[in-house]
């Protein structure tokens, strides 16, 4: 089954989804949006504590969120209780 989807990036954003795909040897941002949002899926369909060790890891990684691994933890706490 095949779905499309549309998005919209900033100039930035473009910018770096084609540094990525280039570092990465992939062969189009397609293929780079599809893998991460697979990723994505993946870790949202985890058990709550492989979730929050790779939650962890990206917050210090590339601490972009601004949240600490705490206020990370607490989200998915909430999340799991919905």
């Amino acid at each position: 089954m095949s779905v499309s989807i549309s998005a919209e990036f900033s100039e930035e954003e473009l910018h770096t989804l084609d540094k990525i795909t280039k570092n990465l040897g992939l062969m189009s941002k397609d293929e780079l949006i599809r893998e991460a949002v697979r990723f994505y899926i993946r870790l949202m369909s985890a058990e709550t504590v492989p979730k929050l060790g790779t939650l962890r890891a990206i917050n210090e990684l590339f601490g972009s969120s601004g949240k600490s691994a705490g206020g990370l933890i607490e989200e998915i706490r909430e999340e799991d209780e919905l």
